[in-house]
This record gives structure tokens, sequence and C-alpha cells, in this order.
């Protein structure tokens, strides 16, 4: 692809992104080309030659130079993406302006400091799959497995506990008193709020 060929296609993109006629639908696709032959690095736009160092660039840098968006947005648009996904996580912390460190940071809850891991993190999780486990990345792509069921098959990420499994795990952190205490209350006769006012059975 040659930079009049980028130039077009960076535009393509982003009148995608921004129109409200549907055609939003096609801006994955888009992006994942994209990035594929980053576009960012070199192309033409109305006669005038755009060389930027990496993805984030492209997006958040005012036009002509770049879109003048919020990689947050372009993110959520692209969630249902498995490989779109992956590919723009990737994209956004390599580089210039970007934290490769970051590639290799995962803490209990799923979520970190960077920019590109706001919210559940499925973005890092489908990267780290891509990367790590490309046969079930694979079946993310084809729709056979959600990114979190992947990611536990994988060995990265711990089944979520049950409501029974969070009552056992409760019990066996209290003290003696407070079981006692527990136990007297649910023996108790239950009360219940009616109107504002407490009602003894």
């Amino acid at each position: 692809m040659n930079e009049i060929e980028k130039g077009q296609i960076a535009v393509t993109t982003v009148q995608c992104f921004t129109r409200a006629d549907g055609s939003l639908a096609s801006f994955p696709g888009l992006l994942k080309r994209v990035i594929q032959e980053k576009v960012w690095e070199r192309r033409i736009h109305n006669g005038h030659l755009i060389e930027l160092p990496n993805l984030r660039a492209l997006i958040t840098e005012k036009p002509i130079r770049g879109w003048g968006q919020n990689p947050d947005k372009i993110q959520a648009v692209i969630q249902d993406d498995a490989e779109a996904l992956a590919l723009f996580r990737e994209a956004m912390v390599e580089g210039p302006g970007g934290d490769k460190k970051s590639e290799d940071r995962i803490i209990s809850n799923n979520i970190t400091n960077d920019p590109v891991e706001r919210g559940t993190s499925k973005a890092y999780t489908v990267s780290r799959l891509k990367r790590d486990r490309p046969d079930l990345f694979e079946k993310v792509v084809a729709g056979e497995l959600s990114a979190n069921r992947a990611a536990i098959e994988a060995g990265f990420r711990r089944r979520a506990r049950t409501m029974s499994e969070n009552l056992d795990y409760l019990w066996a952190k209290a003290t003696p008193d407070e079981q006692t205490g527990f136990l007297a209350r649910i023996m108790a006769p239950s009360s219940l709020v009616v109107g504002g006012d407490d009602v003894t059975n």
C-alpha cells in the first residue's frame, strides 16, 4: 500500500467512525487494516506528507495530522471484535508514547493504570491470548469462547467463586465469636421493614 492509499484509508476509517449513517459496523475491519499497514508512519493527505510515531498519535492528534479522537471511544466501538481489540492494544502499548511494560502487567482485579486497560481489560485479555494461547484466541475470534472463559482455560484468570463458595470462604475467615453471633442472628425471629417501620414476626 503506497502513501496515497494509506492516506485514503485513514480518511475512510475516521469518517466511518464519526458518521451516524450505520457505517460504524465497518469500522473494526477498517481499523485492523490501518494497524496492519501501519498507516500512521507515512501517508499523504490533501497533498501533504504526514509522518507520525504511532497509532496513538494518529488517533489523538488534531486534523489534518491525526483524527482528533479519544482512544477510549475507539476501543469501546471495537469491544466485540477480538482480533481488532488485540491489534489495537498491541499498537497502543508499543513505540514512542506507549508502555510496552504494561504488556506483561496484570493484577487480581484485572484493572491497570494504562489508558488502554480501563474497565474490564478485555483488551489485555485478548492480546495475551493472542500472544500466549493462539489456539484459544482463534476460538474467541470465531465466537466459540468468550474472552473471559478462554482466559480461565488458559490459566491466567481464576474462575469467579459462586455465592456458596464465597459464603464458605467468609465463614472460614470469621472468628469463633463472629460465627456464634451470625448463627444467633439467623436463628432469631426475622425482622421485616414495612413502610419504614421495623416489624418483628
